[in-house]
């Protein structure tokens, strides 16, 4: 698929279809759902900071029914942790080839590449952004990127997530279905 960037409002139809055909979200960690910072603590542990607003995203995806997994080149605590307390079904953790992770789970789930969203930032990514149906960038990837990938304008660790998942669930018309978990009951309306 063409490079393309595109307005939070609207995906142009070619990557509305693709996204009408996922069934599972897969994404890297740091430059993704962190804009690629690492703080270190006095003790050498490695900190960061992960958005409340993502973190909302993948539990809406998981509600849809649409399972989300990290795969992350690098094995650290804190992603653990935040993959835990949200309910991530596929965590892979230190996953220096990530296409071949890509194609176990692909296995043991029994889907096809173009049943898959892959969010990614940089060239650890190009292998799988290049072999799943719906390949997703944030503004800040690296530009070898972009000739695969559809780049929103969020950065990342910026809401690029959120964006992403929104997109998916917007065109699969799972959209309303989250607002209106959220929305006060009519007969409290004034």
């Amino acid at each position: 698929m063409p490079s393309e960037k595109h307005t939070r409002e609207s995906l142009p139809e070619v990557w509305a279809k693709a996204a009408r055909k996922v069934q599972l979200v897969l994404t890297d960690v740091d430059g993704v759902l962190t804009d690629s910072s690492v703080t270190y603590d006095s003790h050498g542990g490695r900190l960061r900071a992960f958005s409340t607003r993502d973190g909302a995203a993948i539990q809406w995806l998981s509600r849809s029914g649409i399972p989300v997994g990290f795969i992350s080149a690098l094995d650290d605590a804190s992603t653990r942790r935040r993959g835990e307390d949200l309910g991530v079904e596929e965590l892979h953790l230190g996953a220096r080839d990530k296409l071949q992770t890509l194609q176990s789970i692909l296995e043991r789930r029994g889907l096809k590449a173009e049943a898959v969203a892959y969010f990614g930032d940089d060239l650890l990514d190009l292998p799988v952004l290049e072999s799943v149906g719906f390949p997703v960038c944030p503004a800040d990837a690296a530009t070898e990127l972009a000739e695969c990938c559809l780049v929103l304008p969020q950065r990342g660790g910026e809401g690029f997530f959120r964006a992403a998942a929104e997109a998916i669930l917007k065109a699969q018309g799972r959209w309303n279905d989250i607002l209106a978990s959220y929305r006060r009951p009519r007969d409290l309306a004034r």
